[in-house]
């Protein structure tokens, strides 16, 4: 029996995801007037509360030990977008490694536990799965808003083997698909560096310059899930210069993903080893703040230092 398959825990009504912080770049500093040291864009907690998880973030440049504590009392991990060098140490992608490496090792040994990447998450995981070698190629993908080609065999697959019909006509005609990304990965370089053994290409979308990539992925093994755009923006960024859908449709595929990882984070029963455990890791320690109005492309983020 598979990974995925070995469910024998009983619905879990209070999920907890954790969502990985993020180094700031050089320019968010500068833009935003702020000195900390990792954040987080609000609109990934709001996307996994408006699912019906808590979220908790999880700290960068923390040893070995903190990741394995920290993620054998979630129920599931969300990578998250941005901007960050695969081999920088200390943060966003060394923190990354140890993730994935212990949700591997909980799903192989018969505990469901779910990972989520969206653009550098997705990148990431898939780097991880290369055996950490360079497998992206330059491209066009930047403020796009597009619909999504489905694989002929989409609904062979656990993210889509229920979708309603109304939700297949809006993923494959309606530009709801956020992408903000200079990276892509294409199914040719999946086959080359061995990533389409693992994981199964559900879906893909085409760039400015006429470039199909790499949209959506879903692992063979393990209830990992990866897209290369952004739901999280359809109902929580409102940047007027940036090209993100915010249609009734945009929101409902919003949901649609948010609504799946969270039904997934259901099926795991890890829990913190004490109330007063779980609540000092909760975001709800934390206040964000709003960034909107100054030179960001999020609405509000939490900063951690």
């Amino acid at each position: 029996m598979s990974p995925t398959q070995r469910i024998d825990v009983p619905s879990n009504s209070r999920p907890i995801i954790g969502v990985l912080s993020h180094e700031l770049s050089t320019g968010m500093k500068y833009n935003l007037n702020v000195s900390h040291s990792s954040y987080i864009a609000a609109s990934y907690v709001k996307f996994l509360e408006g699912a019906g998880a808590r979220v908790v973030p999880i700290w960068i440049g923390k040893g070995k030990s903190y990741y394995k504590k920290v993620i054998y009392s979630l129920n599931g991990v969300l990578f998250p977008g941005g901007a960050a060098e695969f081999t920088d140490p200390d943060g966003y992608a060394e923190a990354g490694v140890y993730l994935y490496e212990y949700a591997i090792k909980m799903n192989e040994k018969g505990v469901y536990f779910p990972l989520w990447g969206t653009c550098l998450g997705m990148e990431l995981m898939t780097f991880l799965a290369a055996g950490r070698r360079e497998h992206r190629c330059d491209c066009w993908g930047y403020d796009q808003a597009l619909p999504l080609t489905l694989k002929s065999d989409f609904q062979r697959s656990k993210l889509f083997e229920n979708v309603p019909e109304s939700m297949l006509d809006i993923f494959m005609n309606k530009p709801v698909a956020a992408h903000y990304h200079q990276f892509c990965i294409t199914e040719r370089n999946m086959t080359y560096f061995g990533l389409d053994a693992e994981w199964k290409i559900l879906a893909t979308a085409i760039d400015t310059q006429g470039l199909e990539f790499v949209s959506i992925i879903e692992s063979r093994l393990y209830p990992f899930y990866a897209v290369m755009f952004h739901p999280e923006k359809n109902a929580y960024e409102w940047k007027p210069t940036k090209n993100i859908p915010h249609s009734s449709e945009a929101v409902a595929a919003m949901h649609y993903f948010g609504d799946f990882l969270v039904s997934e984070a259901r099926k795991n029963s890890n829990s913190f080893p004490g109330k007063d455990a779980e609540n000092d890791a909760l975001i709800y320690n934390y206040a964000p703040t709003y960034t909107g109005r100054k030179r960001s492309v999020f609405e509000q983020c939490y900063f951690f230092d």
